[in-house]
Order: C-alpha cells, then sequence, then structure tokens
C-alpha cells in the first residue's frame, strides 16, 4: 500500500496525552521547536471554568534539558558539531538513570569523550533523533522513569 499523505504531514507530531500536570512534559514536536508542558502551581492543574483542566504549554526553538522535574529550556549547543563534555555540567546534583540523547534530524553519535563522561556519572544514554527522544521521553516520564532527555533543537 502506497503511502499518498505529504511528507510535511508527517513532521509534526502531537507526543503525549498525559494528563500528568505536576511534571515537566513533551507536548509536541515540530522540526526547529519543541512544546512543552510546565507543571501548574502547586501542582494541581487549573480548570478553564466548565470542569476540564488545562495545560500550560511553551514551545521553545532552542536545545533543551527536560526531567520530571526541571528544565533547563536555553541549553547552548545547537547541534551535535558543537556539543562537548561541558554542556552537561547543568545536569542536577543527582542525574537521572537514563539520558536520552536527541542528536537532532538524524541520528548522530557524539564523541566518545562525551558518551564516557556521561557513562562514567552512572548515567545509561541512548543515542536517537530528537524526534525519537521526545516521544520516548513522553513514554518513559509517564511511565514513573527516572529519565531525561537532552534534545538539540536544530
Amino acid at each position: 500500500m502506497k503511502n499518498t499523505a505529504a511528507p510535511e504531514s508527517r513532521q509534526s507530531v502531537k507526543i503525549t496525552l498525559d494528563e500528568d500536570y505536576s511534571r515537566f512534559g513533551i507536548y509536541a514536536y515540530h522540526p526547529g521547536e519543541i512544546t512543552i508542558i510546565r507543571p501548574n502551581e502547586a501542582y494541581s492543574a487549573k480548570s478553564d471554568g466548565f470542569g476540564h483542566q488545562t495545560l500550560k504549554k511553551e514551545t521553545l526553538d532552542d536545545s533543551l534539558i527536560i526531567m520530571p522535574h526541571c528544565l533547563i529550556s536555553d541549553w547552548a549547543p545547537r547541534n551535535i558539531d558543537e556539543l562537548t563534555e561541558q554542556h552537561f555540567d547543568v545536569l542536577p546534583q543527582k542525574p537521572p538513570q537514563i539520558l536520552l540523547l536527541g542528536t537532532g534530524a538524524s541520528q548522530i553519535w557524539p564523541s566518545a569523550n562525551i558518551l564516557g563522561a556521561l557513562t562514567n556519572q552512572g548515567i545509561a544514554v541512548e543515542v536517537m533523533d530528537t524526534a525519537a527522544a521526545c516521544r520516548t521521553y513522553a513514554i518513559l516520564a509517564s511511565d514513573g522513569r527516572d529519565v531525561g532527555a537532552a534534545l538539540l533543537v536544530e
């Protein structure tokens, strides 16, 4: 069966239907931007007046690191060529057990020095394109896993 959908219709993806309003999440991905969900104040969802809870969404066009209870929204590297070991110094004192590294439009492996530095901190690193990292983060975070995603937004 041939897929007749226009290629551009397959680039933008809504990521999650998760309704946990107490943590950071990824709502959608589109090349060049990621829409995140911010936790609502006091970890309770706001109502729209009709009993429906509303999300606090924000679209970011810079690279970022996201964890359920932490967001670094102005992460410096824009692509894999700019990425260094020092870019991960911003991880919290207790880093996630699993770090998904989204490398942009395609999966590109970082240097062995970068992977080694993260592994030496006890962090398991999974390398994938940014769209796949967004989807995987949404699934693992909604499952309560200790996960983070370092996402390069080109």
